[in-house]
């Protein structure tokens, strides 16, 4: 499947939540207005800016297999969701943009009130692809409010 590097899957309604695979061109990424990015793959992001206070980048690198440390989950969806609740827009991005961004995306839309079964519709519908490593679908599924 070819991946797509020139455009974010917007998850949320608002426009504040994006998932995507790995970003090279920050140009693309600022014109959806993201100044806060997870990133979740195993490099540091050349093209993330450095002017002070221009962006939030946080580096949570995860194995697409098992799920991370959960007490880091939820701090990072926390966090993600404080943030989106108060105007910014996000972006979690992986590799390939289907299954870690997913699970951090599908956090902060917890975090935000969605039901687990409805976030996995949810990024299944907007990303297609999406959570298809099992592990993370139930995870996220499981959830409850």
């Amino acid at each position: 499947m070819p991946v797509d590097l020139t455009k974010l899957f917007q998850i949320d309604d608002d426009g504040k939540l994006f998932i995507s695979p790995v970003i090279r061109d920050w140009a693309i990424v600022s014109s959806y207005g993201v100044n806060t990015v997870i990133d979740l793959e195993g490099g540091l992001d050349d093209c993330i800016p450095t002017v002070p206070n221009g962006c939030l980048y946080v580096y949570f690198p995860i194995y697409d297999e098992q799920l991370p440390d959960l007490a880091r989950l939820e701090a990072i969806a926390n966090m993600g969701a404080y943030l989106i609740a108060n105007g910014h827009a996000l972006l979690s991005h992986c590799g390939m943009g289907f299954n870690r961004s997913a699970l951090i995306a599908g956090r902060i839309l917890h975090r935000l009130g969605m039901p687990g079964p409805d976030v996995v519709e949810r990024l299944r519908e907007r990303r297609p692809g999406a959570l298809f490593n099992d592990i993370f679908a139930e995870h996220l599924r499981s959830l409850t409010q």
